[in-house]
């Protein structure tokens, strides 16, 4: 079942500039928003209590009350003080969040694209390349014919160099970013199929998207948001088990470990 808080990230590219900030301060502060009355909330997010009453129908509640029930059963973790508890509380979250967020047939869909790709392109731009870098490390290595490419002008170039079979897989939590999206735009056009992981819905790359992995949306995990998406990472980790699962694939991957192991060794 969907919780209010994933509702809230999968429609949060359709709310207004001043929804979207009821959405940032729900989707950071859901223990505090569920102990809040109307007006409060009002106060921190510098909206009408009319807006945040709208806001509530928009997001399956008949009211605010009922959008604080909601809160309070997403939000029931004890908060901790520490920062080792703080950190483990946000991990626990993240994975019930992104548990919620895919299941287990848009994971099947996204290993059958990559299993029937001829060569995969993995695309990505900031801490997104991150992400990007890290899949094509895992899926080399297992055999894949892969590249990740982190540069906008080089997206364009690979793009137009793309072939029926191929495949496209795009890290963007946004999935707004210009260039990104531009390159994108023109894989399509060379009939690829496209798999993007990203935290919004109802933008330019999820129209243009054969299959999507939802990740987290950035204020979820503020603190823990300055590098690698850790729910990106966890979808990398779960796509890396999908295939190791694999006898033939998991032989590749040995063997490949194994040679980088022996190169470095003979180094040192």
């Amino acid at each position: 079942m969907t919780t209010l808080l994933q509702e809230i990230q999968s429609k949060y590219s359709s709310f207004s500039e001043k929804e979207k900030m009821i959405a940032d301060y729900l989707l950071a502060s859901p223990q505090e928003a569920s102990q809040s009355n109307i007006t409060e909330i009002a106060e921190k997010t510098g909206v009408s209590i009319a807006t945040i009453t709208r806001f509530c129908r928009k997001v399956s509640c008949r009211n605010f009350m009922e959008l604080k029930i909601k809160l309070a059963r997403d939000s029931h973790d004890v908060e901790e003080e520490d920062f080792d508890g703080r950190i483990r509380q946000q991990y626990a979250e993240m994975i019930r969040d992104i548990k919620g967020l895919n299941d287990n047939e848009s994971i099947k869909r996204a290993t059958a694209l990559i299993s029937e790709a001829k060569r995969i392109f993995i695309y990505g731009v900031g801490s997104s390349g991150l992400a990007a870098q890290e899949l094509n490390y895992r899926l080399s290595r297992m055999g894949f014919d892969c590249e990740a490419v982190t540069d906008p002008h080089l997206m364009i170039i690979r793009s137009t160099l793309l072939e029926d079979g191929d495949l496209l897989i795009v890290f963007s939590r946004s999935g707004q970013t210009k260039d990104l999206i531009t390159a994108v735009s023109m894989a399509k056009q060379r009939n690829v199929k496209l798999l993007s992981l990203t935290a919004y819905d109802h933008t330019h790359l999820t129209e243009l998207s054969d299959e999507i992995l939802w990740t987290i949306h950035p204020v979820r995990n503020q603190y823990l948001s300055t590098g690698l998406d850790l729910s990106a990472l966890y979808l990398i980790d779960l796509l890396s088990l999908y295939f190791l699962d694999d006898p033939k694939r998991n032989a590749i991957y040995q063997e490949t470990i194994a040679n980088i192991t022996s190169k470095v060794l003979l180094k040192e």
